[in-house]
């Protein structure tokens, strides 16, 4: 058995906003405007993780059918109303929902409703991708791809 190694703690806090997010017309080959923004990156944490964002879909847009070859992810939803397509499969969301798209899945979002679709999607890297990337090792430096700061 490995001893226990030390890991030190960052000295800053780092922290997205939503303000920093961008409009993305036809995302994954889909209809309407969403507004994007990357919360936080796996630089931020010594986890497999890839990224926190935050996503607002607006009424009649649809984020189309897309996989992720390196990621899984978790999707959580925050407002609005619509359906997810996971591998075929038709699923209702509302706030409070969580979805889970497993590596290689199929998945889609729309919005059904008459306000955003509001979600935050969490990227983590599988056991099978996460055992060919370095350690992590988190950094205190500003983000100007996520509009991370440290504070």
């Amino acid at each position: 058995m490995e001893p226990a190694r030390k890991i030190k703690n960052m000295s800053t806090v780092i922290t997205g906003h939503t303000d920093n997010a961008g409009a993305v017309l036809g995302v994954h080959g889909g209809d309407g405007v969403m507004l994007w923004a990357r919360l936080a990156t796996g630089a931020h944490l010594y986890s497999d993780w890839d990224g926190v964002e935050w996503v607002a879909l607006e009424p009649g847009g649809r984020a189309g059918l897309h996989t992720h070859s390196h990621t899984e992810e978790i999707w959580f939803f925050l407002k609005g109303s619509g359906y997810m397509e996971l591998n075929g499969t038709r699923h209702d969301v509302s706030p409070g929902t969580l979805v889970l798209t497993p590596l290689h899945s199929q998945h889609a979002a729309w919005n059904t409703g008459n306000e955003q679709l509001e979600y935050i999607v969490i990227e983590v890297f599988p056991p099978e991708i996460s055992s060919k990337i370095p350690p992590r090792r988190p950094t205190e430096e500003d983000d100007s791809a996520t509009g991370a700061s440290k504070n």
